[in-house]
């Protein structure tokens, strides 16, 4: 999404109207979910996608015509037999609404808008994104669209009437989807809410030639990325220049004596020798990470595991690590081994949101 917001900065200072498709709603299988979104530049450019396939080209022709007529609209597209075959993208038998969004460059609320969305997803800061869809569905019917963004702050950056009624439906963050429309009493049609937060932190406890693939990649597919070394050598910024963040402690004991980690942390442990992991391992265990992984051998995770069932670690503690770690495909070279790390903890974090959202 980042480079979403990226683009649009760029199209506003330029003075370039542009059109933001946004998925609102899916019924059956999708290639993506809901609050994905791309954008049409005036001459034609896309950035981002909502799953390529009959449904992106389907929604890029609406695109351009909001761009002609300068108008928004909300729309729903159904792709069933013979249609929904003609991708192995497309959806089958289901239903998707999405909103179509023309917007005008020189509008200064736009500007402010897709600027402080740059900030807080460059800042990895929370908040929220209300936008409130005054149009039925039907391609023939345009209507306005407006925005209210809030961040963790209390900091708010446009609005509409009755936002604040929307606020109050807004259910608490542990119910909370990445995005979903919302039913306000008093209101004719609903008002779209998206939770902006960080995807998930990975620390990286060793900087070595693993530690530094998974950094790269990590940071590649939206997760802020902490290295851990307590080697200034390694640990050098010049070298990883994905992280956000590279730490040079005198132990490793150090470290977790000042953070501490939480549900939505993700601890790679790819150290340089057993007793680093283990001392790692041991202090990751006593945190709420919910994501803990190590590197090794079977035998090598067995003698560590058994020496820390020794220290009084319970077998259901050990069995919230993923060790071997990553995704069993094979991976021999630092490139391979982290594809399948990162690999392993999309998979972890995808399923949370899957859980997330099924609780809302």
């Amino acid at each position: 999404m980042r480079d979403i917001w990226k683009a649009a900065v760029e199209e506003c200072e330029q003075n370039r109207d542009f059109v933001l498709a946004t998925m609102l709603a899916v019924e059956g299988s999708s290639p993506r979910h809901v609050g994905t979104r791309f954008m049409i530049r005036k001459d034609g450019a896309i950035v981002g996608t909502i799953g390529g396939g009959l449904l992106e080209a389907t929604v890029q022709e609406f695109a351009v015509q909001a761009l002609g007529e300068r108008k928004s609209h909300r729309a729903q597209f159904s792709f069933t037999g013979h249609d929904a075959h003609q991708s192995a993208q497309m959806i089958c038998g289901g239903r998707v609404e999405v909103l179509v969004e023309f917007v005008e460059a020189s509008d200064p609320s736009a500007r402010e808008l897709f600027g402080r969305l740059l900030d807080m997803t460059r800042n990895r800061r929370t908040g929220y994104l209300l936008t409130s869809v005054d149009m039925g569905i039907g391609g023939e019917r345009s209507g306005t669209v407006a925005h209210l963004l809030l961040d963790e702050r209390g900091n708010r950056t446009g609005g509409f009437p009755g936002d604040g009624e929307a606020l109050e439906v807004k259910p608490p963050e542990r119910l909370l989807k990445p995005a979903q429309l919302l039913d306000v009493p008093g209101r004719e049609y609903p008002v779209f809410l998206e939770w902006i937060h960080p995807r998930g932190t990975v620390y990286i406890f060793g900087a070595g030639h693993v530690g530094v693939c998974v950094a790269h990649l990590a940071s590649y597919v939206d997760f802020r990325v902490v290295v851990v070394d307590d080697r200034a050598q390694f640990a050098d910024r010049e070298k990883i220049p994905d992280a956000d963040e590279v730490i040079v402690v005198e132990s490793f004991d150090d470290f977790f004596a000042a953070d501490e980690l939480d549900e939505d942390s993700y601890a790679v442990i790819v150290t340089r020798g057993h007793a680093h992991d283990k001392t790692v391992l041991g202090k990751t265990l006593r945190t709420r990470a919910g994501y803990v992984g190590m590197i090794g051998s079977r035998r090598k995770t067995a003698l560590i595991y058994q020496a820390l069932l020794m220290e009084g670690f319970s077998r259901d503690d050990l069995q919230r690590v993923h060790s071997p770690i990553g995704l069993p495909i094979g991976g021999e070279t630092p490139q391979e081994i982290g594809v399948s790390i990162v690999a392993e903890m999309i998979q972890v974090r995808n399923r949370k949101d899957m859980i997330q959202g099924r609780e809302g």
